[in-house]
């Protein structure tokens, strides 16, 4: 018996020294991670420490050609301009890895967002991107255009064929029919933002938070207080009059102001055509791009103010401006105009990308511009021309100038007039990877066979073949030590997807449960209410939280509550917090979130969300009336601190109150906002102010229609997620949506320890391509 005790004893305390142990060591580990992960924050999630966005460029999107002209300037050996969406501090130092993660699209990110520990804790920039070609890292990483049917990319606005089809201002007639049935043709920058149907004039206007994200001088925005405001209060509408405009600027000791002025009417009448003399004295007068010389502007007397004057009068309170490219027109004239049509922002391509105004007139309207005999430009013929193309765009819809390939007109230039020199011819550039191979520096090329087969020009890496994803991890830190540019591939679950047949289906369940999560998210329930309630007053009190989607009432329960789903999941936080407990339609009402199965994640998720890098500086703020202007509401938010974004939500329900997400330059002055803003009245507006949950461009990507399931007829339908399917199959996608979630919970952690082991030193972006396929098209994702 003695034997036993002591042998238990004995037991006992050698389970306890190993426990001990075990604790040691996973304190070890974690202080380890810690300290690494401390690290790598330095060198990524520090502000401006490698990468930072230009206030005013798009905070939600990027486009493949923005990505190419970033890794381009970073690890090029050419000299280059900077890219002019982003700044790069320490160029000279930084080098470059790319992870691909192919197979993966922004909908999984979101929908598997708890697995994705690693990615989402350690980038704090993310940019939606367009559904990917099938030569997308050719686009980002070679400059040669790939081959399409009938054109070379050689040569200026060079004509597109269509194997024999008639083509008309740079577009094929008998494609159209078949181009708008295609996935991708919904997932065009053009017809997400306005749909297919023709519509009025006023449709395409630029709200105050679109005007604010491209760079156009917007009242209590800093950098414009002493701009002047054209006073207009008049309500546009269809018939309003168009009046198009083009400015050319010289170079002073105060940057760039204005030395010509022209101003055209709808019918092309030129109202004005001035010379204009800067207030500093002229360092560059930029002769070959605005034809100035000092001989012309020697004998004017006429000033910026004079101009001013002279344009709000001949302007009728509710005309509308034209311009391509107008916020650096109105910003050289210093003046705020709220009614503006950009023609650079309605002519995008199908990736997003801007075209030069001598590009969209010659393919589209036929005639030449800005021709190499002139001396600068003629500011009135190209005030004209974005006249008619604006003109062209109302009169023909969204749907024709989507259909028109604007991609093939022409290789993409600078859309900007450029004051240092043009680079180099695009045939006479070697593609990023040559460089390197002809240079000192190194491009390494990492992934399994698939992945080498993806890539063009593979000669011109340094290639490592891998048999397995992490294999790619264990050569990556062997191998890129020395490498200026880096591009490794994951296919792991691209692999899974494709040797699984249930995928399919799979992949339509993912974006539907995705969509329905978001609902679950967006919705509270109110009451028990009385059987003959005021609904009236039930709906103005829920609409102070937020943008309301549908509002209905369940009476399968033994009192009647109401179901209210917002737009944003912000707004039924914010209906929970404020109107829980309170009295609405002469009752005490509570206001919970629904209870279900798809509900019991609900809590983490938003907590997770609320603490997520990317919300750390936004609020969102709700309650806004009628009565208080956009305007005044950032002149008074921007007190707390520098504003880089007002983006406000959708709201098509109800005009009466408006709500809207404002990004600042940092978390602190989102704070002092939030704590200083939030039920403050203004103009009789109650705002709530709260932190951010949610990335914008998640939103506008749940918005969009239904997945469309292809059935083995070619018949398109809506994949539906009720139990009509078989008992087996449905077990099946069980057992698949467990096995994803164990793929990508993998794929995440070796990303994870994959990018602890890069330097300090290197800008690391990580590309979620996203899918673009006969079945389905879903929008990627790029992290920083």
């Amino acid at each position: 018996m003695a034997n036993n005790t002591q042998t238990l004893g004995k037991c006992k305390r050698q389970d306890n020294e190993n426990l001990e142990e075990s604790k040691r060591k996973r304190i070890k580990v974690e202080n380890e991670t810690t300290e690494s992960d401390k690290q790598h924050n330095q060198g990524m999630l520090k502000d401006g420490s490698i990468f930072s966005l230009n206030s005013k460029s798009n905070h939600c999107a990027i486009t493949y050609d923005q990505l190419r002209e970033l890794i381009n300037y970073v690890a090029s050996t050419e000299e280059r301009t900077p890219p002019s969406w982003c700044q790069i501090q320490g160029q000279n130092q930084t080098k470059v890895a790319v992870i691909v993660l192919h197979g993966v699209s922004q909908m999984h990110f979101y929908r598997y967002y708890l697995h994705f520990k690693q990615l989402r804790k350690r980038f704090k920039w993310r940019f939606s991107m367009p559904p990917p070609p099938e030569d997308f890292l050719r686009r980002i990483f070679e400059i040669e255009n790939s081959p399409s049917c009938g054109c070379d990319g050689s040569g200026e606005g060079a004509a597109p064929e269509s194997c024999g089809s008639p083509v008309v201002n740079g577009h094929s007639l008998a494609a159209e029919s078949e181009s708008c049935r295609s996935p991708a043709f919904a997932n065009h920058p053009i017809i997400i933002k306005y749909g297919r149907k023709k519509q009025g004039l006023s449709k395409y206007l630029l709200s105050v938070e679109e005007r604010i994200q491209n760079g156009f001088p917007v009242v209590g925005v800093r950098g414009y207080e002493g701009f002047l405001w054209s006073g207009c209060t008049t309500e546009v509408t269809d018939s309003s009059p168009l009046f198009g405009l083009d400015c050319e600027m010289c170079l002073t000791r105060n940057g760039r102001e204005l030395t010509r002025v022209s101003l055209v009417n709808a019918k092309g009448c030129c109202l004005m055509d001035e010379l204009v003399k800067p207030s500093n004295p002229i360092l560059n007068y930029l002769t070959k791009f605005s034809g100035i010389t000092w001989e012309m502007l020697a004998p004017v007397k006429t000033k910026l103010k004079d101009i001013q004057i002279r344009i709000k009068k001949i302007l009728p309170p509710d005309a509308v401006l034209v311009g391509h490219s107008l916020n650096n027109d109105l910003k050289a004239l210093q003046m705020i105009y709220p009614y503006v049509l950009d023609t650079s922002l309605l002519f995008v391509g199908d990736s997003g990308r801007k075209f030069k105004l001598k590009i969209l007139v010659k393919n589209i309207l036929g005639r030449e511009i800005q021709s190499k005999e002139m001396s600068g430009h003629d500011p009135s013929e190209d005030a004209e021309g974005a006249l008619q193309l604006a003109q062209y765009f109302i009169n023909h819809g969204p749907e024709k100038i989507a259909l028109m390939s604007l991609e093939n007109f022409e290789p993409q230039q600078p859309l900007e007039d450029v004051i240092t020199p043009q680079p180099e011819a695009r045939s006479q550039r070697k593609s990023l990877p040559k460089q390197m191979c002809t240079g000192d520096r190194k491009a390494v090329l990492l992934g399994t066979k698939k992945a080498m087969e993806l890539m063009t020009h593979q000669g011109a890496w340094h290639k490592i073949e891998c048999e397995t994803d992490k294999e790619v991890v264990q050569c990556t830190r062997i191998n890129t030590t020395a490498a200026i540019l880096s591009l490794i591939h994951f296919t792991s679950y691209a692999d899974y997807t494709e040797s699984d047949l249930h995928m399919e289906i799979n992949v339509g369940r993912q974006h539907e449960k995705m969509k329905q999560m978001l609902s679950e998210m967006c919705t509270v329930y109110a009451g028990p209410v009385c059987k003959d309630f005021c609904l009236k007053s039930v709906k103005r009190a829920f609409r102070r939280c937020g943008s309301i989607r549908s509002f209905s009432v369940t009476t399968e329960t033994y009192q009647p509550y109401v179901r209210i789903q917002y737009e944003v999941p912000e707004s039924a936080l914010v209906a929970v917090e404020t109107l829980n407990g309170s009295i609405v339609a002469e009752r005490p009402i509570k206001v919970q979130r629904p209870m279900g199965e798809k509900s019991l994640d609900c809590d983490t998720i938003l907590k997770k969300l609320e603490r997520d890098v990317t919300n750390q500086a936004v609020i969102y703020v709700a309650g806004i009336r009628q009565s208080l202007s956009m305007e005044d509401l950032t002149a008074k938010f921007s007190e707390f601190g520098h504003i880089e974004a007002v983006i406000s939500v959708v709201n098509k329900t109800n005009a009466k109150n408006k709500d809207c997400f404002i990004k600042y330059g940092n978390p602190e002055s989102a704070l002092k906002a939030q704590a200083t803003m939030n039920g403050t009245e203004m103009k009789e507006s109650k705002l709530n102010v709260q932190r951010a949950l949610t990335p914008y461009h998640l939103q506008t990507w749940a918005a969009q229609g239904s997945y469309l399931a292809v059935s083995p007829s070619g018949a398109a339908d809506t994949l539906q997620l009720s139990s009509q399917s078989s008992g087996s199959t449905t077990e099946e996608l069980s057992q698949c949506e467990q096995e994803v979630k164990n793929v990508l919970r993998t794929l995440d952690r070796r990303v994870g320890r994959l990018v602890r082991g890069i330097s300090s030193d290197t800008l690391c972006i990580i590309l979620l391509p996203g899918i673009n396929s006969d079945p389905c098209s879903v929008p990627g994702l790029c992290l920083f």
